[in-house]
């Protein structure tokens, strides 16, 4: 009798265990009465993160070229792709001076950046502030012969002329736009380059680097602005009181006037 009473038990008990079981596979989960709560949690740890100036800006291709002043240097000098190409570099060819053979680079990588192009006389500027005047085809036969790391200007010759400049600061075309030279170790205060070629020091200007990134600097911020010619050759903009790009813009390649 007692092995009966504990065998029904045994039964009983593995009955009751099945059906708690079953119970709870069937169960429905618990609904959340609140989902908004659960999406608040979700995205509270992600902050929406502002578009920074060069995902804002409109793509340089887009605007309209304008007079400018163009850094030699940086337009012979290639450092990354934008305005030139792995295959559009500029390339030095070999011309004879001093009785020897040099390799340099045609002015004409310069020129191209005239947004005018050249026509009647150029006016050179060395650096001592003396002035001399070349008809533009002569200058625009002018190869540049340099040394990136020197602290010496660059040599200008015209092998076909012999015309040679070499104290070189910069020239003006008849129409206004420049070719200005920044050597290594050498530092332009912003506001005093624009003075000096006789531009208008109270407009806004678009600095443009070599891959096509630009800032617009108004007058108040170029006082402190420097034009810096880097020790590897590059020419660096710095703008201290600028808040775009916290004031900077590496491999400056020209300054335009902003319509």
């Amino acid at each position: 009798m007692k092995k009966r009473l504990v065998y029904l038990m045994i039964v009983l008990l593995f009955v009751f265990a099945a059906t708690a079981c079953s119970s709870n596979e069937n169960a429905k989960p618990e609904e959340n009465l609140n989902p908004g709560s659960v999406q608040e949690e979700e995205s509270s740890g992600e902050e929406k993160k502002e578009p920074t100036y060069k995902e804002k800006m409109v793509p340089y291709d887009q605007l309209e070229p304008t007079e400018r002043i163009v850094f030699l240097q940086n337009t012979i000098n290639y450092s990354r792709e934008g305005f030139y190409t792995p295959e559009t570099k500029p390339a030095t060819e070999t011309i004879e001076y001093n009785s020897g053979s040099v390799e340099a680079y045609p002015l004409n990588y310069a020129v191209a950046f005239l947004t005018k192009g050249l026509e009647g006389e150029v006016t050179i500027t060395l650096n001592g502030g003396s002035k001399q005047t070349l008809a533009s085809e002569d200058f625009a036969g002018l190869y540049v012969i340099i040394d990136f790391t020197s602290e010496e200007p660059p040599v200008l010759y015209n092998p076909e002329t012999g015309t040679e400049i070499t104290d070189f600061l910069y020239a003006q075309t008849s129409a206004g736009e420049v070719i200005y030279s920044v050597v290594s170790g050498s530092v332009h205060n912003a506001a005093e380059l624009l003075e000096t070629v006789g531009w208008d020091a109270g407009v806004t200007y678009r600095y443009v680097a070599t891959d096509k990134f630009y800032i617009p600097v108004e007058p108040e911020y170029r006082q402190t602005g420097e034009i810096r010619g880097t020790l590897s050759g590059a020419i660096n903009g710095s703008f201290p009181e600028l808040a775009i790009a916290s004031g900077k813009i590496n491999d400056l390649l020209f300054i335009e006037i902003m319509n």
